[in-house]
């Protein structure tokens, strides 16, 4: 069979070649490139949000509702997104407060959570970015630049 295809000639005959199956491991090799790639292209560019959950306490004072938390030095600057979703339902917002990493702010929230004292934990949109990004900025933190 080796000598037979040695003698082929490639412009005489073309369907004998075209008729060779290519090898397995071509093909899946190509099914993985592929794959990696589609992957790549997603986490380039598929954006997702980043929330910071802020755990805290309604108070009510005439009539309106504030949520009071405390925080952390890792979370300045503060809320600069305006967007915050209690129990997965968005609610507007203003800073009424902040002072020695104390949060007051006053939320228009439902009947059902306008309860004084209730402690309730609030998610902030902290940032909106892809997997790309966060991968390039630890490979820049871990060389030191």
């Amino acid at each position: 069979m080796k000598e037979k295809m040695d003698k082929i000639d490639i412009y005489n005959d073309s369907a004998i070649i075209l008729s060779n199956k290519t090898p397995k491991r071509i093909i899946s090799w190509i099914t993985i490139l592929v794959i990696f790639l589609i992957c790549f292209i997603i986490f380039s560019f598929v954006p997702f949000n980043i929330y910071k959950p802020y755990t805290g306490y309604i108070y009510i004072e005439n009539g309106e509702s504030f949520f009071a938390s405390t925080l952390e030095y890792s979370d300045f600057p503060v809320i600069k997104n305006k967007k915050l979703y209690v129990e997965g339902k968005k609610y507007k917002y203003e800073i009424v407060k902040l002072e020695n990493n104390n949060l007051v702010l006053k939320i228009d929230l439902d009947n059902n959570l306008k309860v004084n004292k209730n402690i309730i934990i609030i998610n902030v949109l902290k940032e909106r970015t892809t997997i790309f990004k966060i991968l390039k900025s630890k490979i820049k933190k871990g060389f030191g630049l």
